[in-house]
């Protein structure tokens, strides 16, 4: 899968996963749920660290940010900032 193709993804799920509340809202359950919609990447560690590239590359171009809130300020938790909210992810 194509770089732009793969982060668009993890964001997408990063999003959708936002929406259930902080259980959710966690590193390890955003990766798992994109290694198991990309074919082959299980089993693949060079798709695994495209797939890492792309969840570090979002939090580098400001696309998600660390912490869910006070109590949870902190990696695993993540949240999307509100002037990225309503904006698709750039590709």
């Amino acid at each position: 899968m194509e770089y732009a193709r793969l982060r668009g993804l993890v964001f997408d799920v990063a999003k959708q996963l936002l929406e259930r509340g902080p259980g959710w809202a966690q590193q390890r359950a955003v990766l798992e749920e994109v290694v198991n919609q990309v074919p082959g990447a299980r089993k693949d560690d060079r798709i695994q660290q495209k797939i890492l590239t792309c969840w570090h590359d979002l939090f580098r171009l400001g696309q998600l940010s660390w912490g869910y809130n006070i109590d949870n300020p902190d990696a695993p938790f993540y949240h999307i900032p509100e002037q990225n909210a309503q904006r698709e992810v750039i590709r």
